[in-house]
């Protein structure tokens, strides 16, 4: 069967269900993403990587309402051009097509391929009352800008065979009388490898984006964060302004924050070219401690499970948005995690709760912070399990997927 992936970036979440139907022989699997995409030598056995290419960029005399629907009607154009490229060049027809919902890519598929099963991973539906955690502004104009996102995931999501979403909190955003099409079905994490540590982390040393390296000894207390973006959206400015008390109560804490300096979904800050990292640093200004706090940059996998085996407490901040893959792999490292009040925290059960502040009051976040580092040298004998369900395992997910898959394509069979 020819197997059609389409996301702007390369795997993102995709990478595992690929993967897995790419290891089964009978199937030839493209994966068809953004030309700009910067992870590109990442290789799945199997999989073979094309490119789609916008023919131009948003004009600038477009109604700031509609700029994320151009862009989406172009996203969906250069996709079917690159489809219709792979079905003369390759005669690659695909029978089953995944697409990334959002930005327009599966927004032509059923014009162009009218018998594949089309099946949309559907993330997100752009609530006016919560745009201001993503555009920085809840004025009316936010609140329509934000109303008019959800153009084009309508109608994907209309013109999908099949839409799947992560969590039921996720689910939960669309509107009722389309939350029926939705299925739930979780991401999954690879526990074989984000496991507790087998054995007492010893010290550990990690390059910082500086150049220079932080060496975490086994006496140092470890308050790790780890991020793709450093911005509101996760709790960024919440914790930096929460650390100089923390450092000061502390002298043997180090802090060590994995991550790139950009935002990945929310605003700039109002100065430093919209650099929330700097424009808090400048904030903040001299203060004792402040050669304790370490910004590594984005680590590789294996740096990263070493800092979550290492720390001894993992914290993770989020406004009502998209979970992050990075708590629930911290989860699954047995960190001891501190949170904050988020639906989309609650929705996903923990084995232990993790320990919950108010990302709005510092004074919550320090005393949760302290309540946690005091705790910390004694808690560091016990041998950490795992705070995820077995259903959340990665291979339980992937079962799942492959049912629902072939569910699906037994229907579409039963119509034709």
């Amino acid at each position: 069967m020819d197997i059609l992936f389409i996301h702007g970036n390369y795997p993102a979440q995709f990478v595992h269900l690929a993967s897995s139907l790419a290891s089964q022989e009978v199937h030839r699997v493209i994966f068809l993403t953004e030309s700009n995409c910067t992870n590109l030598k990442q290789s799945i056995r199997g999989v073979t990587v094309k490119l789609y290419e916008r023919h131009r960029e948003v004009s600038a005399a477009t109604h700031p309402y509609l700029v994320t629907t151009e862009s989406a009607i172009m996203n969906g154009q250069a996709v079917v051009r690159a489809i219709a490229e792979l079905q003369t060049s390759l005669e690659f027809q695909p029978r089953l097509v995944f697409s990334h919902a959002g930005n327009g890519l599966g927004l032509f598929i059923r014009d162009l391929c009218p018998d594949a099963l089309h099946v949309s991973y559907t993330e997100w539906y752009f609530k006016p009352d919560l745009a201001h955690y993503l555009l920085g502004r809840n004025d009316l104009n936010t609140r329509l800008r934000a109303k008019c996102r959800n153009l084009v995931i309508l109608q994907e999501l209309e013109g999908c065979d099949l839409a799947v979403t992560p969590t039921f909190w996720q689910r939960s955003q669309f509107p009722k009388e389309l939350q029926g099409k939705i299925q739930v079905v979780f991401d999954g994490v690879d526990m074989n490898y984000f496991h507790p540590p087998t054995e007492l982390p010893g010290a550990l040393e990690l390059s910082c984006d500086s150049g220079e390296t932080v060496r975490l000894d086994a006496d140092d207390l470890v308050l790790s964060y780890a991020t793709r973006g450093m911005e509101p959206l996760r709790g960024f400015p919440e914790l930096m302004r929460s650390l100089p008390v923390l450092l000061q109560r502390f002298p043997q804490l180090k802090v060590v924050i994995a991550g790139q300096d950009r935002r990945a979904y929310s605003y700039d800050a109002h100065s430093h070219n919209g650099s929330w990292k700097n424009h808090i640093m400048e904030q903040l200004e001299n203060f004792a401690g402040l050669d304790r706090i370490f910004f590594t940059g984005l680590l590789n996998y294996g740096q990263y499970r070493s800092l979550l085996h290492r720390s001894d407490v993992h914290v993770y901040f989020t406004r009502p948005y998209v979970l992050s893959w990075g708590y629930l792999q911290a989860a699954a490292c047995g960190c001891r995690l501190l949170v904050n009040q988020s639906p989309a925290i609650e929705d996903i059960k923990l084995k232990k709760p993790a320990l919950t502040v108010d990302l709005d009051d510092r004074l919550s976040i320090v005393n949760g912070a302290i309540e946690m580092l005091n705790t910390a040298p004694a808690e560091r004998g016990s041998k950490r399990k795992t705070l995820l369900e077995p259903q959340m395992d990665l291979k339980r997910c992937l079962d799942t997927w492959q049912n629902l898959i072939n569910k699906a394509l037994q229907s579409s069979k039963q119509k034709e």
